[in-house]
């Protein structure tokens, strides 16, 4: 009788554990290092990024001056200029205010994370955020597929980017 009771306790773990689903997703991906301190010197003068209610990014002005997308996007000489005189007078600018167009500033985001030149606060737990994942992907067929990165904040996707689309 007291292995019956057992075959039918493991029986019913076995069953119920088939059901069970992952909380996680299975990321395949690289950590990248965030800056994880909202030094004063540092960030004397800075550039939202982002900004919701559960997250902040921002990385300073000097950095955001010399990187995505003046760097690599053409045309953006006059945006440079823009925040250039804007940094002269205000000590934090918004991502969206020198962008071309409006899909920009997700690729821009995207860029500084990627490279891990921001900071990342979570203002749910009150703290910064030293990494996060990021993963690459591609999907469908050769000449008919979509791939770009997913962003990932502690296991949740939180930003996914479009990188290219073939038809």
């Amino acid at each position: 009788m007291v292995h019956l009771k057992y075959i039918i306790f493991f029986s019913i773990i076995i069953v119920s554990s088939w059901g069970c689903k992952k909380e996680t997703p299975d990321i395949n991906g690289v950590v990248v290092n965030l800056i994880t301190d909202d030094d004063q010197n540092i960030f004397r003068k800075s550039v939202i990024l982002f900004d919701d209610n559960s997250y902040l990014i921002k990385t300073p002005l000097d950095t955001f001056l010399i990187g995505y997308p003046f760097q690599y996007l053409h045309g953006y000489d006059d945006m440079k200029a823009k925040a250039i005189n804007d940094g002269a007078i205000k000590n934090i600018l918004v991502v969206s205010d020198y962008m071309k167009h409006k899909g920009d500033s997700i690729y821009t985001l995207a860029y500084y994370l990627e490279t891990g030149i921001c900071y990342l606060f979570d203002k749910q737990i009150k703290e910064s955020i030293k990494t996060i994942q990021v993963e690459t992907y591609m999907e469908g067929e050769p000449m008919m597929s979509t791939g770009g990165r997913r962003f990932y904040v502690k296991n949740k996707l939180f930003l996914e980017t479009v990188d290219f689309i073939s038809k």
